[in-house]
């Protein structure tokens, strides 16, 4: 695997993991950018080097922004909580 495929397969796996991790889609959105951009800036040289880390934080902050939600209910009747996604 060359190291732009890894980075890359990195950057997918990192952002949808840390992203989701509350229910603020813009600190979703952040998290991702910033782990997108990071990724990003390993790959490529140059000038390259700048597209690159751009894209992959325009793309951390898609993957960021629409990462599936939790929210956290509670059942009244035995007062246990439950989380399922949010509406």
């Amino acid at each position: 695997m060359s190291k732009t495929s890894g980075v890359i397969a990195a950057l997918f796996a990192v952002s949808a993991l840390v992203a989701g991790c509350t229910d603020n889609q813009d600190v979703n959105a952040v998290t991702g950018a910033l782990v997108g951009a990071a990724a990003g800036s390993q790959v490529g040289s140059g000038s390259g080097k700048v597209a690159a880390t751009l894209i992959g934080g325009a793309v951390g902050a898609q993957v960021g922004a629409n990462a599936p939600r939790q929210c956290t209910y509670r059942n009244n009747a035995t007062g246990g909580t439950y989380q399922a996604a949010c509406p």
